[in-house]
């Protein structure tokens, strides 16, 4: 199990970054996404973008993950990104708990740009983008 509190530095840094004001941890993102009438992008992300009632930003995050479900949200990008690239190893490029983590911050954050337009090739690519500018890549 992963506890997300242990990567809170690295979360607060992201979310400082992309002007996301706050991060708030939820038991199960499912059930606070049911309480609060949220659509999840996608069922196996533990994160989600919301827009504050003082229209700030706020990421919701799952306080504790299951690892494959974590690693189902990596495998899905290995599937999409192999369309352009079938010669990268996703697994190995993404093969830390920390770089999966930013990842589905990252990828729940591209869902809001306009130049992805709603593409999920498009938001990858932004995501792989962000994360090699933030080094993450070269650890």
């Amino acid at each position: 199990m992963i506890i997300t509190k242990d990567y809170v530095e690295m979360l607060e840094n992201l979310g400082n970054a992309y002007f996301i004001e706050k991060i708030h941890y939820v038991p199960d993102i499912t059930s606070w996404a049911r309480e609060n009438n949220k659509v999840l992008s996608e069922p196996h992300n533990p994160m989600k973008l919301v827009v504050t009632p003082n229209d700030s930003l706020a990421m919701v995050v799952q306080e504790e993950i299951n690892e494959d479900l974590l690693s189902d949200v990596i495998k899905n990008l290995g599937i999409r990104w192999s369309v352009q690239d079938n010669s990268t190893d996703i697994d190995k490029k993404f093969n830390s708990i920390k770089k999966r983590l930013a990842y589905s911050f990252l990828k729940e954050y591209a869902r809001t740009l306009q130049k992805t337009d709603g593409d999920e090739l498009n938001e990858d690519l932004w995501v792989t983008e962000e994360m090699e500018y933030l080094d993450f890549f070269n650890e």
